[in-house]
């Protein structure tokens, strides 16, 4: 057992001494008969020696009680408290125990254990063996060498914008090895040590003082003044103060070919100052990328060489213009920057086909098809090169106004509400069922919470912004490009690639373990109480279904896959007058009904509405073409 794990089991539970103990085996004269003996008639019986579960027992509470039991740390003029506990103290007991058996009873070793009880330093006349986690008695040696003056290798420091010299000075270390030992044969000694006392040795610095004079007057150059960086064609200018630099400037402590001090400008930083000039002259290579028309025509469109600010390049400037009385320098930029996918690299991946397609039907001339259509426009020829992800989330972005999403109803935690962007679910399982039967690799996806019967059974998924997402991985040997198209009344997903052929089988189970569907009633003051209700929501029971899906590759390997998709029941929902509210709704007041003008003495209801009553059955669908998409983790279904 490992000595993080026993630790666990020490703090948090008893522990159990028969579940860690030998079984010894005994001959019938209750002798410990020994190797290769049978025993003084030729046969033995195997039994538990109680005097020997006694002693690993007592030992165990032992094991407790050291552990438990802190010890003094002393590490030059600062002290420590150390729990072996925190180090995996572990206690052998079975070693210690036949360590004390080679020269005394079991029973002058229960007597022994009983007297020693839980006083940790009492100690006992034997040795007694265990181990430690050496890895945990490493991260407290840091802290405890936190109380040394250690050894510093000197380096620049900036003082407001001017460079000075931090010289190198000789420190103190813990002695890790001696310490180690030390520290262990406290905890095993008996009796124990209440202090251990660490050595500690000095270490020299390797850097020569000169080194350092060497690299401030470096630094001091660079720090003299401004640097300006400017180019023509296109017209840019990078301004970099003496502040600037000084906030760039690093130092690294180097051997080879000798001891010295480099000085260095931060890539990070540079990079940082570069960026407001990114975008006004810098023309990133552009990939090669296959486009499919219409008509199934596939081009490898070539890429482009680019222009790019390079880094490296930019700090060769700097440190040109420092050696010049203007301090000015040409702003490098690199151009002919080769894209990294060619077309040529594109078409030697191999032919692409069709791999897998899907259709799904909405309704026409709804907001919500508007949003369907501008997601397939983003989607449409998006290439995604072999062990690429894609997250549909990502690739198509916030919904919005001003991208032309309009709002359409959305289920928000079990209530249709109009939303930006809404509907795009259809295209989220329209293009989830052109993943799941082209064989790749899904990565995350949430089915809808309630049925739509226009989606394929447990085959379907919902994605609102930012969560929940749909997530796959071309974990094809070939790129893979996403073809959209639509009408007035359907979207289509298709997938163009080189699966080798993966044959993909699928099942989903009849639904079961129904749950009724609830009524509800919703508070219109406008409904009067001797109006029927209003039936605002028809009822559907919920279920559940289980999937599969089967692949089987072309070397002859296959997966599988299950899983449960549970659909939640509609309720049955009716508008009433408030006062009609039955006294368990969320909106019961207790308010009085009104009276009728043509019955002052009061007049007929029909409320309460009978729950068990037959309603017709609903398809899942209220609120015209509603979409589920939770919008957050406290929406989204279990």
């Amino acid at each position: 057992m490992s000595g993080s794990r026993r630790l666990v089991l020490l703090l948090g539970v008893p522990i159990l001494a028969l579940g860690i103990i030998a079984v010894v085996l005994m001959n019938q004269d209750g002798t410990t008969p020994t190797p290769g003996s049978s025993g003084g008639t030729g046969t033995a019986t195997t039994r538990l020696d109680p005097s020997r579960l006694e002693a690993i027992s007592a030992l165990t509470d032992l094991e407790n009680s050291l552990a438990l039991t802190p010890i003094r740390i002393e590490v030059s003029e600062s002290s420590f408290s150390l729990l072996p506990a925190a180090i995996g103290f572990d206690l052998d007991e079975q070693a210690t125990l036949d360590a004390a058996l080679a020269d005394r009873s079991l029973d002058a070793i229960l007597e022994e254990l009983e007297r020693r009880g839980d006083d940790a330093g009492g100690g006992l006349p034997w040795s007694i063996s265990g181990t430690i986690d050496e890895a945990a008695l490493d991260g407290l040696l840091d802290l405890y060498e936190s109380a040394l003056v250690g050894p510093d290798e000197g380096g620049i420091d900036i003082r407001g914008a001017a460079p000075v010299a931090r010289y190198p000075r000789a420190g103190f270390v813990i002695d890790r090895a001696a310490a180690r030992n030390q520290i262990v044969e406290a905890l095993l000694n008996q009796p124990r040590a209440d202090t251990v006392r660490v050595p500690t040795v000095e270490v020299q610095p390797v850097l020569p003082m000169a080194a350092v004079d060497a690299a401030l007057e470096e630094a001091s150059v660079l720090l003299a003044g401004p640097i300006i960086l400017t180019r023509t064609d296109p017209d840019a200018t990078l301004n970099l103060s003496v502040a600037q630099l000084a906030r760039a400037l690093t130092t690294e402590v180097v051997t080879d070919p000798g001891p010295g001090l480099r000085v260095d400008l931060d890539r990070a930083v540079i990079d940082e100052y570069l960026e407001p000039l990114r975008g006004g002259f810098e023309a990133p290579p552009t990939n090669a990328y296959i486009l499919i028309d219409d008509q199934e025509t596939i081009t490898y469109v070539p890429g482009f060489s680019g222009a790019l600010l390079d880094v490296e390049l930019v700090i060769r400037a700097i440190e040109q213009a420092t050696r010049r009385d203007s301090r000015l320098s040409t702003l490098p930029l690199q151009t002919g920057v080769e894209p990294e996918i060619t077309a040529t690299d594109l078409a030697a991946m191999g032919p692409l086909s069709m791999i897998s397609e899907f259709t799904t039907q909405h309704n026409c001339c709804q907001p919500r098809v508007q949003n369907i259509h501008l997601f397939a426009d983003v989607m449409d020829n998006v290439n995604l090169l072999p062990g690429e992800t894609l997250s549909l989330n990502e690739t198509v972005g916030e919904r919005t106004l001003e991208r032309g999403f309009l709002p359409a109803p959305t289920i928000i935690r079990g209530e249709i509400e109009d939303q930006v962007g809404g509907g795009v679910s259809q295209f989220a399982s329209t293009f989830y069922n052109a993943v799941f039967w082209a064989g790749l690799e899904v990565i995350d996806h949430k089915p809808h919470s309630y049925y739509f019967s226009r989606y394929p059974m447990g085959i379907e998924a919902t994605v609102s912004w930012p969560v929940p997402d749909l997530v796959f991985r071309n974990d094809t040997d070939a790129p893979l490009v996403i073809k959209t198209s639509y009408t007035r009344t359907s979207i289509t997903v298709r997938f163009y690639g080189n699966n080798s052929g993966r044959e993909v089988t699928a099942t989903v189970s009849p639904p079961y373990d129904p749950v009724p569907y609830p009524t509800e009633y919703v508070p219109n003051p406008e409904v009067m109480p001797w109006d029927p209700p209003v039936e605002v929501q028809q009822g559907a029971d919920g279920w559940s279904v289980k999937v599969t899906r089967d692949i089987a590759f072309t070397d002859g390997t296959t997966s599988h896959e299950e899983w449960t998709v549970r659909y939640r029941p509609w309720a049955l929902r009716f508008e009433v007058h408030p006062c009609q509210l039955p006294e368990d709704a969320e909106d019961y007041t207790g308010e009085p009904c009104p009276a009728h003008p043509d019955f002052p003495d009061g007049y007929p209801t029909t409320l309460p509405i009978d729950p068990d009553a037959e309603v017709p059955e609903g398809e899942g669908e209220t609120g015209g073409e509603g979409e589920t998409g939770e919008q957050a983790p406290e929406t989204t279904d279990p």
